[in-house]
């Protein structure tokens, strides 16, 4: 396939600093394929230099994938990966530069940021296991700051001593928490550049970064002198919500010498219309109007929009000639605003025998307190200075009150970690000797996850592991531990995503950015679900208008817009959900 004008313009510009709008179906996924092969190819550029960030993981390994097939083994060089991911990378590699033993860290994913937290709140008399003295908004508000802007409070700060007391705990246990992964490597570039020889820059989804983000590009900029080539669309923007900034292209597009894709090949031009018609409706965006590069069917209407669709409904119309799930092979999705109709549908789905693919699923089982207790004993294998993963497997082991606080005191006294403390008198305490034996046995980070995970099977855990083990026999056999939990530190939802799946997919709208279906439904077209009532009340439909765009232009063939009912009763109180405003907007 060749690059149409637009996008050979944007493959081999010559500027320092490019900026190429590319709305959905434009092909940016080849443009940015094709401009890390032009400058290995025409500009002599080493593999080793360039560096390509995405969003997703998901959109990493698309990217790699391609490279490989288009440039050979030399892609296996460059650096491709999300933030979080590369981040991470440099820690394992030149975390000793800041204090840490880089080849022992552990990252902590919410569950148990959240309990450390409030461990670390109880011992300074803060929490009290119930009531907080701070307000807890205003603790989380801190640690937002910090996660998506790089800012730590000031000395004033109600909750300052909590921040510092929680950091300092993360360094004692030579681990991170997944936000400060990028705090680290703020730290490292000014420290690491010399060693890195990053010179060119390609940045994926540029409106969804955030502040830290963007200071993060800044510093390679200026520590590498590298060139800065980014691919955006505001009018894409999904994640306002979680700190994303697409003010700074606004702010700094005069910096950059400007490409516009303006072609859709995705979708068929009816559905192109709609879109172009409902997010002309935004102020904040960079104008531009895609034109589509495909008919519409002229016997079919590809945008339709169906009223009292309930979830019932929905399943009810699975083999109706008026479509909405077909029993053919044909890629379809059903796109939510939230999980809670999506859940509700996948259970109504299953009792119906209709086979589909739910995706939040693996990200719920990650999230839980049964998983990360699990996963605690597969952290001390790498980490053994992690007291907070000893802390989350002291119950499971046997040990007493008095056990651990011996354990702790003894630590103390010979400079070691809690977890080495037991282990060098184990004989002596708890009372579930077969987890001796484990860490007897396997002590390696490069012992593979798989056999590891079976050996658990013995172990006397107060919970179901069947679901945890399920989860990663569907892994890759070849990982060790080491690697896994690097892997399960920068999970994505989207990893969940099945490729070539030709059945029914279920997913937030969220989770479908940057994926295309044949066919595509979104549930739940109603104000007080999409615009939602919290963003009605906050103002914030311009955002909403936009998540509504994402879901429309994932559509290939077909897009219906399904209107739950407008006027429902529950336990005798009447609601009124009317059809959404962006229907009108948007046809």
């Amino acid at each position: 396939m060749e690059l149409n004008q637009e996008q050979k313009l944007a493959v081999e510009a010559t500027e320092n600093n490019v900026l190429v709008i590319a709305p959905p179906g434009s092909g940016k996924t080849r443009v940015i394929t094709e401009r890390a092969a032009y400058l290995m190819e025409h500009e002599h550029v080493s593999a080793y230099e360039i560096v390509l960030v995405t969003f997703t993981r998901l959109a990493a390994n698309e990217i790699r994938t391609r490279l490989i097939e288009r440039v050979g083994n030399q892609a296996y060089h460059m650096t491709i990966g999300t933030f979080h991911a590369i981040a991470l990378n440099l820690l394992h590699r030149f975390g000793d530069q800041i204090g840490f033993r880089k080849d022992n860290i552990t990252v902590y994913g919410d569950f148990e940021e959240q309990f450390l937290l409030k461990e670390t709140a109880k011992e300074m008399g803060i929490y009290n296991g119930k009531n907080w003295k701070i307000k807890k908004g205003d603790v989380d508000k801190v640690f937002e700051k910090y996660y998506q802007e790089g800012i730590e409070p000031d000395a004033l700060n109600p909750v300052y001593d909590l921040f510092k007391s929680f950091m300092a705990r993360c360094r004692e246990n030579q681990s991170y928490t997944y936000g400060g992964l990028l705090t680290g490597m703020k730290l490292l570039i000014p420290l690491i550049h010399k060693y890195l020889n990053w010179k060119h820059l390609i940045l994926d989804e540029a409106h969804d970064t955030d502040k830290l983000q963007w200071g993060l590009m800044e510093a390679i900029r200026e520590y590498c002198g590298t060139s800065f080539f980014m691919v955006a669309d505001i009018d894409q923007t999904l994640y306002s919500w979680r700190g994303a900034y697409p003010e700074y292209i606004m702010q700094h597009q005069d910096e950059y010498t400007l490409y516009k894709l303006n072609k859709n090949y995705r979708s068929r031009a009816s559905i192109v219309e709609a879109a172009n018609k409902l997010i002309s409706h935004n102020q904040d965006r960079l104008p531009m109007e895609m034109v589509a590069a495909r008919e519409s069917d002229p016997l079919i209407a590809d945008v339709r929009v169906h009223r009292n669709v309930d979830s019932e409904r929905l399943v009810q119309m699975k083999t109706t000639s008026d479509f909405l799930l077909p029993n053919d092979s044909q890629p379809i999705t059903i796109l939510a605003r939230n999980h809670a109709l999506l859940e509700k549908l996948s259970m109504l789905l299953e009792s119906a025998h209709i086979d589909h693919v739910y995706i939040g699923k693996d990200t719920a089982l990650t999230n839980s307190e049964e998983f990360r207790r699990f996963h605690a004993f597969l952290k001390l294998i790498v980490n053994p200075f992690d007291n907070f993963a000893f802390l989350l497997i002291k119950d499971t082991i046997g040990l007493s009150a008095a056990d651990y606080t011996e354990i702790r005191n003894n630590a103390a006294i010979a400079g070691q970690s809690h977890f080495q403390a037991y282990i060098n008198n184990k004989w002596i305490y708890g009372d579930e000797k077969y987890y001796d034996e484990f860490f007897d046995k396997y002590t390696e980070p490069k012992d593979d996850i798989i056999t590891v995970t079976t050996a658990m099977s013995y172990l006397n855990f107060p919970f179901d592991i069947d679901p945890i083990r399920e989860f990663i026999s569907k892994l890759d056999k070849s990982l060790d531990i080491s690697d896994y939990l690097d892997w399960l530190a920068t999970i994505d939802i989207q990893d969940e995503v099945k490729e070539d799946y030709e059945g029914l997919t279920l997913m937030t709208i969220h989770a479908a950015k940057g994926l295309e279906w044949d066919t595509v439904i979104i549930a739940g077209c109603n104000e007080e679900l999409l615009p939602s009532k919290q963003a009605i009340r906050n103002d914030e439909i311009q955002s909403e208008r936009r998540l509504c765009y994402v879901a429309m232009t994932r559509a290939k063939d077909n897009l219906i817009l399904a209107v739950r009912p407008e006027t429902t009763e529950t336990n005798g109180k009447i609601y009124n959900n009317p059809i959404s405003r962006f229907i009108a907007e948007a046809l």
